[in-house]
């Protein structure tokens, strides 16, 4: 019986593959947990280089792990991402984002694996300055933006066709609306955005898909140790509803609730370089019908700011003393 459970189990996954495989490794840049932060003041410039490396080997149902299959595969991918914001007003943050895939990896020892490169999504957000109050530290900044699918898509790798899961692009749209909030009391500082993100319809030569619409919605705490050291630590809640294909057909193994526990470090050093390390730690995880769930993450950031009214200042300053 059991040999027979095993071959039902996997003709199951080879004619629901596009569907099953793979959804906690969906198309596009991977969202990076420090991202969001609160509008910049006016004539600053922020400029930071991300790496990510994720992993994932284990399938769920609802919210426990399935066993019960014929094959053992494993998704992993190696990241980077160049973000850029500038303070164009007190009110106006513009950011800008752009993520490369140096791979993104399906593996299954004994089946054919698969594994796409490139770039994958350029951004362009707004940031808006809602309201800043810096005696009682608290501000609140919403943000609209949309994502560009300029990079690789409808990729192949000798001559085989990627599964959608792979391909670096997203293939298609995706609009983003955010609000953030932060407040900070001595030492420690709360915060908390949502998110809503809207993918549009992917028509291309080999896919026809939506993804369904996802929410985000994270809780922050910030402790600063020392003058130079600061410590984050972050709970998330990410929502994404069930994807559709041709004729608006649910695909039933799509969509999932998952819980994220982000720990992070942060080193301020001189003349405003500052470098983080942290990780996405999944704590619960319920997914539609069977699929790949998410692993681990890693990233570290390097960050540079610059404000360019303190340099002129500065700069003037020396004249004067000159």
């Amino acid at each position: 019986m059991a040999r027979y459970t095993g071959l039902l189990l996997l003709i199951f996954f080879l004619i629901n593959g596009s569907g099953a495989r793979a959804q906690c490794c969906t198309s596009g840049n991977p969202f990076i947990s420090d991202a969001e932060q609160p509008a910049l003041p006016s004539r600053v410039l922020t400029t930071s280089l991300a790496y990510r490396y994720s992993h994932s080997g284990s399938y769920y149902l609802k919210d426990g792990p399935f066993r019960e299959l014929p094959f053992r595969e494993a998704a992993y991918s190696n990241y980077t991402e160049l973000q850029i914001g500038y303070g164009v007003t007190n009110w106006l943050t513009v950011l800008t984002d752009l993520g490369y895939f140096f791979n993104k990896t399906l593996k299954n020892p004994g089946i054919d694996s698969y594994s796409g490169h490139g770039l994958g999504d350029a951004a362009l957000y707004l940031k808006f300055n809602a309201y800043s109050n810096s005696r009682l530290r608290l501000s609140i900044s919403p943000t609209i933006g949309v994502k560009f699918p300029v990079g690789v898509f409808d990729q192949e790798v000798d001559n085989v066709q990627l599964p959608i899961s792979v391909q670096p692009s997203s293939g298609g749209y995706g609009y983003i609306a955010t609000i953030f909030v932060s407040k900070g009391i001595g030492k420690i500082a709360l915060a908390g955005f949502s998110s809503y993100e809207y993918s549009q319809l992917i028509e291309s030569d080999n896919f026809y898909y939506k993804y369904g619409d996802q929410w985000i919605g994270a809780l922050y705490f910030n402790y600063q140790v020392w003058k130079r050291v600061g410590i984050d630590l972050q709970l998330r809640y990410e929502n994404r509803a069930k994807s559709t294909r041709e004729n608006n057909e649910i695909i039933d193994a799509s969509g999932y609730h998952v819980i994220f526990f982000t720990p992070q470090l942060t080193y301020a050093f001189k003349h405003n370089w500052y470098i983080s390390a942290y990780a996405d730690v999944p704590i619960y995880k319920y997914y539609n019908s069977i699929q790949m769930s998410f692993g681990y993450a890693v990233s570290l950031r390097l960050t540079k700011k610059i404000d360019f009214i303190a340099l002129r200042a500065g700069r003037n300053s020396m004249k004067k003393i000159n």
